[in-house]
């Protein structure tokens, strides 16, 4: 089977692809990304037979048709703006196509295509990252659990303790994050999206160490576009998505934002064009990686109420993520770029079967797909809650 990794060098990406060298089934894998160089890094880093590298740039339909052209599927690990046209060239080409998700709007826009998709005959699986992705399939196993489902919370909170003299290190793409701080969350309730405005919705959470107490704010996420279509026959009134950024790091993001680097309009600085955002992001690229031992930590958890048996219940699933001391990556990279992985292999095989485009709460299974994130020690764990009468 080969597979194609779109931004296969990125920090996510690359980790995907390492993911996919430890398959034995998965015997071509391509590398491909506009930055063709740091490809070639990462092929030589990984130093597998099964590795190919490409030079792509994915607004270059015709390349991309050409490159993706009899492949098993597709996984896009660029940046989310980007998935609507490489969706179309998979729908064309008719290959598998799965991506690490579309904050929300993009999500709705790649829903949309579904009868595409599926009169093309491919899955197109929308967020399977860590959130979304993980956080999905948390979801669907909570969901399959109740006769009825009121309401789906999904929680992220982050730590990290990775020594580092950067005055501010981004845990990915710092674009998306600055979408996430800037554009308003929407909440969904009685049928309804509501747009909240952004860093709102405070909460104390608590959660296992090393994240522990941390303040939550709502931000805009795909799970939010998604629970609603796939679980509306379970009633469900109510999607959140709340994160907790370690608080050093928001202090810091909140400050660039309110002064103006979270814009991506033009502005003149001694007569050139510039948008605030690129120049903070280029700024951090040119930050120099630190050889340093991650110390991070992700908690990915849904907390799901509804109804059993006649009985209010509420279900809360969780997954503490770690630094991968094996390949020597950080917590956020690997519940990242693995379940990509993880869900291509799955396309590719046929384990998954159903058609059209749609978040991952619809198509995979979740006993396999549990059972594949403990192998990178991922573990889930589910309480259960009854309320008394």
């Amino acid at each position: 089977m080969h597979i194609i990794v779109l931004g296969g060098a990125g920090a996510m990406g690359r980790v995907t692809v390492r993911t996919l060298t430890e398959y034995e089934d998965v015997d071509q894998i391509t590398i491909a990304d506009y930055d063709e160089e740091r490809a070639h890094d990462v092929a030589a880093t990984l130093n597998s037979s099964k590795i190919l590298v490409r030079q792509i740039d994915v607004y270059d339909s015709e390349r991309l048709s050409k490159l993706v052209r009899g492949a098993n599927v597709v996984l896009s690990a660029v940046e989310y703006v980007f998935n609507q046209p490489i969706l179309r060239v998979c729908i064309q080409e008719k290959v598998h196509y799965a991506d690490l998700g579309g904050l929300f709007h993009m999500t709705r826009k790649l829903m949309d295509m579904s009868p595409e998709a599926e009169a093309a005959g491919i899955t197109a699986i929308l967020g399977m990252g860590g959130t979304p992705g993980i956080t999905n399939i948390l979801a669907r196993a909570a969901v399959d659990k109740l006769d009825r489902v009121d309401s789906i919370k999904v929680q992220l909170g982050c730590s990290d303790d990775t020594p580092s003299t950067a005055p501010l290190v981004a845990p990915y793409s710092i674009r998306t994050i600055l979408d996430e701080f800037t554009r308003p969350p929407q909440v969904f309730q009685n049928d309804t999206w509501y747009p909240q405005q952004p860093l709102t919705g405070q909460e104390e959470l608590i959660f296992p160490l090393p994240v522990g107490r941390a303040t939550a704010i709502f931000s805009l996420h795909s799970e939010c576009a998604s629970f609603p279509v796939s679980f509306r026959d379970k009633g469900i009134r109510h999607v959140s998505f709340k994160i907790a950024f370690p608080s050093d790091f928001m202090k810091k993001l909140k400050f660039l934002v309110d002064i103006g680097f979270g814009s991506d309009e033009l502005i003149s600085v001694r007569g050139v064009k510039v948008s605030p955002r690129e120049v903070l992001a280029r700024l951090l690229e040119m930050t120099p990686v630190e050889d340093v031992e991650p110390q991070d930590c992700d908690v990915l958890r849904v907390v799901v109420a509804g109804e059993a048996q006649g009985q209010r219940l509420e279900i809360v699933n969780q997954v503490v993520v770690l630094p991968y001391r094996r390949w020597g990556i950080g917590a956020g990279a690997l519940d990242t770029g693995t379940p990509l992985a993880i869900a291509g292999r799955m396309l590719a095989n046929e384990e998954i079967t159903r058609r059209g485009a749609f978040g991952p709460e619809l198509c995979i299974p979740v006993e396999p797909f549990f059972q594949e994130l403990a192998r990178y020690d991922m573990h889930v764990t589910e309480t259960r809650t009854t309320a008394i009468s």
